[in-house]
């Protein structure tokens, strides 16, 4: 019986909001703001796309080169790498491969993606999205990109 208790006790509190209790779920779910990113991202709005991310120095991206942190090194390469414009940052498409809710301040989110420029794919891969509700937006804490 203990046991039990202590095993719903830890369930809770991963399922608990960060900010506390009294905060109601956001009424868009994770995938939503995913698809959001990828509207912005495709109009040519990189700022816009970026916001789907945490503005944090504990923001976490994982890739082929190892594991970096920070949204400010996160956003400066990608406005090196992209520019601002529809013509330099591609088309960005997605389908999720899988998307769960973890309590209603918590997602994680597998998608298959690809930015395409000029008619070629010019990167792509499978990405895991780790998502957190703060301060009642969607954002992504931590992602892994291969």
């Amino acid at each position: 019986m203990r046991r039990t208790t202590r095993l719903l006790a830890i369930v809770l509190l991963l399922s608990a909001s960060p900010a506390g209790a009294g905060e109601t779920p956001a009424p868009i779910t994770a995938e939503q703001a995913f698809a959001e990113m990828r509207a912005a991202w495709n109009r040519g709005d990189l700022e816009a796309a970026l916001d789907g991310y945490w503005n944090s120095p504990d923001l976490v991206w994982v890739s082929r080169s190892g594991v970096s942190r920070g949204f400010a090194q996160f956003a400066e390469g990608m406005r090196a790498d992209f520019g601002d414009a529809p013509e330099t940052m591609g088309e960005f498409t997605a389908e999720i491969l899988d998307s769960r809710q973890i309590g209603d301040y918590g997602a994680i989110t597998v998608a298959r993606w690809s930015i395409d420029r000029d008619g070629e794919q010019i990167m792509g891969g499978v990405s895991t999205m780790l998502w957190r509700r703060i301060e009642g937006e969607w954002r992504i804490v931590l992602e892994h990109a291969s």
